[in-house]
């Protein structure tokens, strides 16, 4: 009897009940009409806390007050004023849904997170060849030579990531002389498919001691000069306008396969 009284009441919690007012409710239901001495008893809660939680029960419309000469009683209203009322709500969460919709989107802000040193790179590089996938296109625009001079382990990493993936749909842009050159035979040595694509710009145009991954609305730029860090912009409007300009570039480079 316990167990069935404190199951239901966390049901009517779940409907939007407090547990006191659920715990009243109940020992209404089960009394019927009843002075408050035996409702307080019933729901085991003292009664000053009993008659402020009975006129609440009043205003939502579970609870009727009786007078009987200079005693008060107090009964349930029909349990099917429950349904009612998550009618009621539903309904008024329906409407107010476009509204709410509205204000998520006019609030929403894009996240920005910088990590710094090597410790901070190495950890984005790990983020970003995870992020990778078979489904949502990654744009690279690279500087290997300085990579692969400074920072070998993370060509290395990278091309583990791409044997584990079949046929990504990844485009790089890579700047830069016979290094470059070199990693790009590797890279299509791979064989990683169609949606796999690699271009080249030679060292003249100078991408600066930096790499940057567009992948979904996260722009993730590697900063890898005198200062080390990596700055990850999540908004997708800015990555819109991150692809625009690797287009222009993919657009003008060599086309390698």
């Amino acid at each position: 009897m316990y167990d069935d009284f404190m199951d239901n009441t966390q049901t009517l919690k779940q409907l939007g009940l407090s547990e006191k007012q659920a715990r009243i409710y109940l020992a209404l239901l089960e009394l019927g009409e009843s002075p408050m001495t035996e409702i307080a008893r019933k729901a085991n809660l003292k009664r000053p806390t009993v008659y402020l939680i009975i006129d609440e029960l009043i205003i939502l419309g579970l609870c009727s007050e009786l007078t009987k000469g200079k005693k008060k009683f107090y009964s349930a209203i029909h349990p099917r004023r429950l349904v009612e009322m998550t009618h009621f709500r539903n309904k008024q969460a329906e409407k107010l849904l476009p509204e709410l919709v509205a204000l998520q989107n006019t609030a929403e802000k894009p996240k920005v997170r910088m990590l710094e040193g090597l410790e901070g790179m190495r950890t984005a590089y790990e983020e970003a060849y995870a992020s990778l996938n078979n489904k949502e296109e990654g744009l690279w625009i690279s500087n290997i030579d300085f990579l692969e001079e400074k920072f070998p382990e993370v060509i290395k990493l990278y091309l583990k990531t791409l044997e584990r993936l079949h046929n990504p749909p990844i485009r790089e842009i890579v700047q830069g002389g016979e290094i470059s050159k070199n990693y790009i035979k590797r890279v299509v040595n791979l064989k990683k498919g169609k949606n796999f694509k690699i271009r080249y710009v030679p060292p003249a145009y100078l991408f600066g001691y930096t790499d940057q991954l567009i992948i979904g609305d996260k722009v993730m730029t590697f900063v890898l000069g005198k200062e080390i860090f990596v700055l990850i912009v999540e908004s997708k409007d800015n990555a819109q306008t991150q692809r625009g300009i690797f287009e222009l570039a993919w657009a003008g480079a060599e086309k390698i396969n």
